[in-house]
């Protein structure tokens, strides 16, 4: 049988929901500009961005205004705020209806490490497929304002300063021969690949206006535009476009994070046991029970949220990648489109270990770690205190003791 506390307590969803969206808001506005950081960092681009956080954050400001650093901020705070509530109370949901059929009989949940792991990871995963409409078209927001001006964006490309020559057909002189389609059919190639190494050099798809005239890049155009114009080509697909990246991102950054929380939070208890008790004499021993709850939830959280981040760097930078690339149709003067990039997750990777190196899967880690760290503590600083308040109590002995759920696990609220 379950333990009885298990049937005496419930949640409020709607509590839940409310203060949780209240919450949540303040801190990601707070800490957005390090998210617009990360982007710059991650994305493709021929002239290297800073690693410092500090320097990017002040050519953003100097070459588009304090407002750039926010850019995409309402539409990624509104779905983020959305998805955790919903991630957390998909966690809460699941953890006590196992619970309260005790473990469905199968022992290995029973383990608080395990259970957790499972359960963040299976609510993570369901929850994606609702935030990635919000972050691809954030990302893409945030880079067309964050990074349109100064060395941040790549300069145009040498090449398009110089003129293609004419391709000299056979026919044309006289000599009309067997391999003449061969020949005709190399000569395009060859115009098709200079004008992708151009595209690929310059960040930006170009058009092949003629033989003599300057290869140049399309117009310049609001990102409202841009936007149209991909979904318009890929359709809904461009709402979802990186969701198996996502995925693949998700799975390891949760699988590392919920696990770490639960060992860490244990490590934590024992530290404050610890300290209390090498004041024994003391009427007043610290840390007072009351900050008990807070101490866990946020150093555990933080190493949590650290481990979820370096496992999980390699594929969250081939997710930026992937939802970053503004595929707008190159054509040349004859009609015929160009290649597009690839977006497949396995094409990406390959294509940033070949070309960038190993490391680069790490860059804007630093800004990932400033984000997750302070994140991940506040995430469940702020759904401990939901929950708290969210808690509907059908029965209760007045001699039991107060009790907190912490990541679908009740605990004492005071340590001895």
């Amino acid at each position: 049988m379950p333990p009885a506390d298990l049937d005496k307590t419930k949640i409020d969803f709607q509590k839940y929901y409310f203060y949780g969206t209240i919450l949540n808001v303040p801190p990601i506005l707070l800490m957005y500009p390090i998210r617009t950081v990360r982007l710059l960092q991650q994305r493709k681009s021929s002239v290297p961005v800073s690693s410092s956080i500090f320097k990017v954050i002040k050519d953003v400001q100097k070459n588009n205004g304090v407002r750039a650093l926010y850019a995409g901020a309402t539409v990624f705070s509104t779905g983020l705020t959305v998805t955790k509530i919903l991630q957390f109370a998909t966690y809460d949901y699941l953890a006590q209806q196992i619970k309260g059929n005790n473990y469905y009989d199968i022992k290995i949940l029973e383990s608080p490490s395990v259970l957790s792991g499972v359960l963040g990871t299976f609510s993570a995963v369901v929850t994606t497929f609702f935030v990635v409409p919000f972050d691809m078209i954030s990302q893409q927001i945030t880079l067309a304002k964050a990074g349109a001006q100064g060395n941040l964006v790549p300069a145009a490309a040498s090449s398009a300063n110089t003129s293609v020559a004419p391709v000299i057909m056979p026919e044309a002189a006289g000599m009309v021969t067997a391999s003449t389609t061969a020949t005709r059919a190399s000569a395009i190639a060859t115009v098709a690949a200079t004008s992708t190494s151009t595209a690929a050099a310059s960040k930006l798809p170009l058009y092949v206006t003629g033989s003599y005239e300057r290869l140049q890049p399309p117009p310049p155009m609001p990102i409202s535009e841009s936007l149209k114009i991909q979904f318009k080509q890929e359709g809904v697909r461009f709402l979802f476009r990186g969701y198996v990246a996502t995925i693949m991102s998700t799975i390891p950054f949760f699988a590392a994070y919920f696990p770490a929380y639960e060992i860490s939070k244990v490590w934590v208890k024992d530290g404050i046991q610890f300290v209390r008790s090498l004041q024994l004499e003391s009427t007043r021993p610290f840390p007072p029970p009351e900050l008990h709850q807070l101490i866990i939830s946020s150093v555990a959280g933080s190493i949590a949220s650290l481990a979820g981040v370096l496992l999980s760097s390699p594929s969250d930078m081939v997710k930026t990648r992937i939802q970053t690339e503004q595929r707008l149709q190159p054509t040349n003067g004859s009609g015929i489109k160009l290649p597009m990039p690839s977006l497949k997750w396995w094409d990406v990777f390959m294509e940033i270990w070949k070309k960038e190196g190993f490391l680069k899967f790490f860059a804007g880690t630093k800004a990932r770690a400033i984000l997750a760290i302070p994140g991940g503590a506040l995430n469940f600083v702020i759904f401990d205190f939901v929950r708290s308040v969210s808690m509907l109590k059908e029965t209760s002995s007045p001699l039991a003791p107060p009790i907190t759920i912490l990541q679908g696990e009740r605990v004492q609220e005071a340590l001895v």
